[in-house]
């Protein structure tokens, strides 16, 4: 294996520097996706969500109250769904607001599944 020279590196990184420059710069903050219907509930309505930290707090509480209902879930399950709602809630709270929404609705459907399995 060939390492490159400390000159090498220099150039590509002045290369790689060129070319981040030359792409379009975007003002302002970044803009999320508009409003984006969601399916799912028994009654036949859609949920309209978006990527914000009141949806992270309606799936905080809505895993709150699967953990606290009686039921049969195992107890793996249920540790692993405490895990995700944690991380969840906590990068929700560091406005990583998309990756904290993945880690709610996981175990959102991870306490389902156990609930419609058990």
């Amino acid at each position: 294996m060939r390492l490159l020279s400390p000159t090498s590196v220099c150039l590509l990184g002045l290369g790689l520097m060129g070319s981040l420059a030359a792409a379009p710069a975007t003002h302002g903050p970044a803009q999320l996706a508009p409003v984006k219907p969601v399916a799912g509930k028994e009654d036949g309505t859609i949920s309209v969500t978006s990527d914000s930290a009141e949806y992270c707090t309606q799936l905080t509480q809505s895993v709150d109250h699967l953990l606290a209902t009686p039921h049969g879930i195992p107890v793996g399950a249920m540790d692993d769904a405490r895990r995700l709602r944690t991380e969840g809630d906590t990068l929700c709270r560091h406005r990583h607001l998309r990756a904290g929404i993945a880690r709610l609705r996981r175990a959102l459907v991870l306490l389902e599944h156990s609930q419609e399995h058990s």
